[in-house]
C-alpha cells in the first residue's frame, strides 16, 4: 500500500485561546483540514474539532504520521522540540508550517519544497492576512529550486541522490548547464530571465565543452550514449511524462509478463520508465487482471479505445489477422499509442513476445499552443489584509504579475514575494490598465488592482472601455468584488446608510464642476443620505465649501455628518459633526464624507439614519 497516498490531508493544532481561534479561521478556509485544540478551548459540537488532553507533543507526534501537512500554531521552539524526535527525510517527512498566536507570522518549517510547506506557508499567510516567512536558500535567493523543476508537469527525478549538491551549485552562482530533449519547454516562466549562472545547451557535446559544476538534464533517454557519459558528477535527471504504451495482451496474460516485456522493449530503445505518461489499449481490457495489476503497481492511467477508432488509424506494421477475428481491428498496441499520443510516428514499433503481449511505444509531440492569460480585476477593500476577501488574496497569490497604483501596491507588500510588481502614479491609469491587459493577451496572470472595489470609482470601467475597443483579442476578464470605502467608512461610524444614499465624487479630474454641482443640488433636494468620495485635494480647495453651502441650503445646520480618514489604515480617524462644522476639519483624498438625511441622528458615539421600524410598529423615539 502507498501510505502516502493513506495520509489525511491537513491538521491544525493550536495550544493557546488565541491561537483556537487563529485556527478556527484558518480552518474555514482549508478544505478538508481538521483542528485540534486543548479541551479547555473546544468546541465539541463542531464538526472535525478534535480536543485533547495530552501534551501536545503526544498529539503533533500522532497526526505527523497521519496528515500530509500540519499547522501548527505555537511558538516555532515549541514546534521544533515537538517534531525532533519524528523527522525521518525530507521526501518522507510531511509539511509544517508554524503559526504565532496572533496570526502574524507563517514559517515554513519542514519539507519546503518537496513537501509543499513553502506553498502552504504561502497559503496560509494569504488565508488570514499574515506574512510568509520562507527560508531555503533557492526561494530566499529567487532563483530556481532544483527538485521543484518541472514539478507542475509531473516531471520526476531519475535519482534525487545529487539535488542537494547541484542545488547549492545553483544558489551559489557556479556554472549550471541544462540540457533538453524532450517534454514541456515552459518550465521556466516566460519573460523572467534563467539564474545569470544557468545556462541552457543546444546538445549534450556543447554542455560538456562549457565545463559546467552541475548539469540539469530533461530528457526521457537512458544516459549510456550521446555524450552522456561525460557530464559532470553532480547531475539531477528529470523525466518528462511523454511516453505512451500501446499494449495488446491475450486474455488471462499476468501482469509479470506485461511488465517484462514493457520494460524489454524500453531497455532494447533506451528508453526510460519513468518518462510513461499513460498506458493505451483497446476498450475490451477494461477487466484484464494482469494489466490492471501492472498499471496500479506503477501508478499509470489506462486509457481505453474502441475498435472503431482503433480500425480508422493508420499503423506502421502489417495488420493481424489473428488479432482481427478476436477483437475486431487487425491492430491494438500501435492503433492505440498513435490515438494517445496525438502522434503518428512511433519511437518503438510493436514488438510481439510469444504471442501473448504485444508493446508499442509513442511520444507526445510538443505543443506549442500560446498560453492564455487572464486578467483579474482586484477590489482590495479599504486597506488592511483583514479587510480583503479570500478570494482577492487567493487571486494575487496565483497571479504572476500585480499592477496598480503605487498607494495600494505598498498596501500589498506581504502579498508580492516572487511577483512582478509594475506600480504607477496618480494620473497614470490608463498606462496601467494597458500594460495590464496587454500582459493578459501575453499569457500572463495579472492581478490589476484598485482599492475598495474596482468597478466603484475604480478600474474596471477603464478596462471594460479599453477591451470594448479590441473586440474578441482581449484576455478573459474576472472581476472581484472588494469592501468599498464607503461601506468601510459606514461601518466605522455606526450606521449612517440604512436607506437610500448617494455617492458623488468631488474630483472634476474627469467631470465638470458643473455636472458635479448639478449631482450635489439633486442629492440634498432629495433628501438622500449623501457620501462625497475624493472631496478635497491640495489643488481642489473650494469644491468641498460649495457643496457644503449647498447642502445648507437643504438641511439643518445640526444635520450630523461623518469625516473618515484612512478607513482601517495606519493612522485612521473617525469624527462626528455636523454639516455646519465639518470644514473645521482635516479633509483630504483618503477621507470619506457622509452627509446625513433630514432623519439622521447620532447617539452613543453613533451615526444613525432610521430604516423606519420606529415609526412602523411604534416601537418609540430615538430622541
Amino acid at each position: 500500500m502507498d501510505t502516502e497516498n493513506n495520509r489525511e490531508q491537513t491538521a491544525i493544532i493550536a495550544i493557546s485561546r488565541r491561537g483556537a481561534e487563529v485556527g478556527r479561521r484558518l480552518k474555514l478556509l482549508l478544505p478538508d483540514s481538521q483542528l485540534y485544540l486543548p479541551e479547555k478551548w473546544s468546541n465539541i459540537a463542531t464538526a472535525n474539532e478534535f480536543p485533547y488532553s495530552s501534551p501536545v507533543k503526544e498529539v503533533i507526534k500522532d497526526t505527523f504520521h497521519r496528515y500530509r501537512q500540519l499547522v501548527l500554531i505555537m511558538a516555532a521552539g515549541i514546534a521544533v522540540r515537538s517534531l525532533a524526535d519524528e523527522l525521518k527525510d525530507k521526501r518522507q517527512d510531511p509539511a509544517v508550517v508554524a503559526v504565532d498566536d496572533s496570526g502574524t507570522f507563517a514559517v515554513s518549517l519542514l519539507s519546503g519544497h518537496q513537501g509543499g510547506a513553502n506553498r502552504l506557508a504561502e497559503k496560509v499567510a494569504v488565508s488570514i492576512g499574515a506574512r510568509p516567512v520562507i527560508t531555503t536558500a533557492s526561494d530566499a535567493a529567487g532563483t530556481m529550486a532544483v527538485d521543484l523543476l518541472g514539478n507542475e508537469f509531473g516531471w520526476e527525478i531519475e535519482d534525487s541522490s545529487n539535488v542537494t549538491a547541484v542545488s547549492a551549485a545553483v544558489v551559489n552562482g557556479e556554472p549550471v548547464g541544462v540540457y533538453q530533449d524532450a517534454g514541456e519547454k515552459n518550465w521556466w516562466p516566460e519573460g523572467k530571465p534563467l539564474p545569470d549562472n544557468v545556462s541552457v545547451f543546444g546538445s549534450i557535446e556543447a554542455l560538456n565543452e562549457s565545463s559546467p559544476q552541475a548539469a540539469l538534464i530533461i530528457t526521457n533517454q537512458v544516459l549510456t550514449e550521446r555524450g552522456f557519459s561525460l557530464l559532470p558528477r553532480n547531475t539531477v535527471v528529470y523525466r518528462p511524462k511523454n511516453l505512451v504504451v500501446g499494449i495488446g495482451c491475450n486474455r488471462g496474460t499476468n501482469a509479470s509478463l506485461i511488465e517484462g516485456a514493457v520494460k524489454s522493449v524500453f531497455d532494447e530503445h533506451k528508453i526510460a520508465l519513468k518518462s510513461i505518461r499513460n498506458i493505451a489499449t483497446i476498450d475490451l481490457k477494461k477487466d484484464e487482471k494482469g494489466l490492471l495489476e501492472f498499471t496500479r503497481k506503477f501508478r499509470l492511467p489506462l486509457e481505453y479505445f474502441d475498435k472503431e477508432a482503433l480500425n480508422r488509424t493508420e499503423f506502421p506494421s502489417p495488420p493481424s489477422e489473428i488479432v482481427e477475428k478476436y477483437v475486431g481491428t487487425p491492430a491494438v498496441c500501435e492503433s492505440a499509442a498513435i490515438l494517445s499520443s496525438g502522434n503518428t510516428l512511433l519511437i518503438a514499433p510493436k514488438r510481439s513476445f510469444g504471442g501473448a503481449v504485444t508493446v508499442a511505444v509513442a511520444s507526445v509531440p510538443d505543443k506549442q499552443e500560446k498560453k492564455r492569460g487572464k486578467l483579474f480585476l482586484v477590489g482590495l477593500g479599504p486597506g488592511s489584509p483583514e479587510q480583503m476577501t479570500f478570494r482577492a488574496r487567493e487571486v494575487i497569490e496565483q497571479s504572476e504579475v500585480v499592477v496598480g497604483y503605487t498607494t495600494y501596491i505598498k498596501l500589498l507588500e506581504p502579498f508580492l514575494r516572487n511577483k512582478e510588481v509594475i506600480s504607477t502614479g496618480m494620473g497614470a491609469e490608463v498606462e496601467r490598465a494597458k500594460m495590464a491587459i496587454d500582459l493578459a493577451c501575453r499569457g500572463k496572470k495579472v492581478a490589476f488592482v484598485s482599492s475598495g472595489d474596482s468597478g466603484i470609482y475604480g478600474m474596471a470601467g477603464l478596462v471594460g472601455e479599453m477591451l470594448a475597443e479590441r473586440p474578441g483579442e482581449g484576455p478573459d476578464v474576472e472581476v472581484l468584488p472588494g469592501v468599498t470605502s464607503l461601506v468601510a467608512a459606514a461601518a466605522l461610524l455606526g450606521s449612517p446608510i440604512t436607506v437610500d444614499f448617494a455617492t458623488i465624487s468631488l474630483s472634476d479630474y474627469l467631470v465638470s464642476w458643473q455636472s458635479i454641482i448639478k449631482r450635489l443640488k439633486m442629492a440634498a433636494e432629495g433628501d438622500f443620505v449623501t457620501i462625497l468620495y475624493n472631496p478635497r485635494s491640495k489643488k481642489r480647495r473650494k469644491q468641498l465649501t460649495e457643496a457644503r453651502d449647498i447642502f445648507l441650503e437643504h438641511r439643518l445646520p445640526s444635520t450630523p455628518v461623518g469625516i473618515v480618514t484612512n478607513a482601517y489604515r495606519e493612522n485612521q480617524e473617525v469624527i462626528i459633526t455636523t454639516i455646519e462644522n465639518m470644514l473645521d476639519h482635516e479633509i483630504g483624498m483618503n477621507t470619506i464624507v457622509i452627509i446625513g438625511n433630514p432623519a439622521t441622528f447620532t447617539a452613543a458615539g453613533w451615526m444613525v439614519t432610521p430604516r423606519g421600524y420606529q415609526t412602523k410598529y411604534s416601537l418609540g423615539s430615538h430622541s
